[in-house]
């Protein structure tokens, strides 16, 4: 039970609060865009200190073009009429050493848009359960067991979604269309991960790159709400004096804590506008083929600054990224804000409630079939049963 009285001394404080934090982004966002807008020769410097900073910043800098970062490029035509958008999402009933048995499910919704015709759209799921030795008990590199991570099955769901996204983007590969992915495009790497594991995941979501480039099918990782800091980081840069340190006094200091999306949210005015392209610096990338390398734009849907990541061979082919732009402008006010292909996906993958007690009570039935006590933990048992 809440005790609001125990609270109300910090809730009288909080305007104050927001008033000082809002007068403290005012002026970071005036030094941001300031250095934004530099043009010509002054960006030209600019992207040199960029380019050569006195000392390795310790922060994510985008790599940036000659254009300057407060270039916005508008809608470069209407949406066509006539065009697919594929997308794929997934939603996991995850490992849980109270429950009844050791086993995940891993569930992906799977979804073909076609607009302009009469062909009938794809909305359908595949789910998996993983259930077997190898499933639940994996091996390091030196063959010894080892516990089986939450990241390791959330790797298993990345991989399971690109799997049917490629599936996909190749029965569509004569269509012309868009594959969303409702995450970046870089793969997160969590620390004490091992190579062999980091390795494997990451070449096995570049093959779903290299399969879309095939197809000639661009792939866009659309992420809402981003709080990346890429090009702030290279803003940052800017304003260093010679031989800066980056410590606390440092000028580069002053733009710590301002996201891309509050900058773009200045410099995109018109529902449609994007972006310049700008490379990402993420380590990660260095394990990533040369034409799968990703690069980004942040676009203004009419209702948000989202960030669109893309490979290189999407970034660098004018009509592809044209397309992108587009289509990805379209599905977001074809979904009141957020793509209706990515919406459709999530509505397909994820599992509901019923759903997952549906599944524990098949669960506990195959484990009496098999004269096997269906026996949780109390833990598991008070997780799903209220006492008061």
């Amino acid at each position: 039970m809440l005790d609001l009285h125990q609270v109300l001394a910090d809730i009288s404080a909080v305007g104050g609060e927001a008033h000082r934090r809002y007068q403290k982004v005012a002026t970071q966002m005036a030094t941001a865009l300031r250095q934004a807008r530099l043009d010509g020769e002054e960006w030209s410097a600019a992207k040199t200190k960029i380019e050569t900073p006195s000392e390795k910043a310790s922060w994510l800098v985008a790599a940036c073009g000659h254009e300057s970062p407060a270039a916005a490029h508008p809608l470069p035509y209407i949406a066509p009429t006539t065009y697919t958008a594929i997308a794929t999402d997934g939603s996991q009933i995850p490992l849980d050493r109270h429950a009844i048995a050791q086993c995940y499910l891993i569930n992906v919704g799977e979804i073909v848009l076609h607009y302009g015709g009469r062909d009938r759209p794809r909305l359908s799921s595949q789910a998996t359960l993983f259930y077997k030795d190898e499933d639940i008990y994996p091996k390091d590199d030196r063959g010894e067991t080892i516990p089986l991570s939450e990241k390791m099955i959330a790797n298993r769901r990345l991989l399971a979604e690109s799997a049917a996204l490629a599936a996909l983007i190749a029965e569509n590969h004569e269509r012309h269309a868009i594959a969303l992915v409702d995450d970046p495009l870089i793969v997160y790497i969590s620390q004490g991960e091992s190579d062999k594991e980091q390795d494997r995941v990451i070449a096995e979501f570049c093959q779903m790159l290299e399969a879309a480039q095939t197809c000639k099918t661009p792939v866009a990782g659309y992420v809402s709400r981003p709080a990346h800091r890429d090009l702030v980081g290279a803003l940052r840069l800017t304003l260093c004096a010679d031989g800066c340190d980056h410590g606390l006094e440092a000028l580069c200091r002053e733009l710590v804590g301002v996201t891309d999306a509050q900058l773009f949210s200045v410099l995109l005015t018109q529902p449609g506008d994007r972006s310049p392209i700008f490379g990402s610096a993420s380590p990660t990338l260095k394990q990533y083929p040369e034409a799968q390398r990703i690069s980004f734009f942040y676009l203004n849907t009419g209702g948000e600054i989202a960030r669109v990541e893309i490979p290189a061979w999407v970034a660098e082919n004018p009509e592809l990224l044209d397309r992108v732009h587009v289509l990805c402008f379209d599905q977001s006010a074809k979904g009141q804000g957020y793509p209706v292909a990515l919406s459709e996906a999530h509505e397909r993958a994820v599992v509901r409630g019923p759903d997952r007690e549906a599944f524990f009570h098949l669960l506990e039935q195959s484990l009496i079939r098999n004269n096997i006590p269906a026996l949780q933990t109390r833990k598991a048992l008070a997780k799903r049963t209220r006492v008061l």
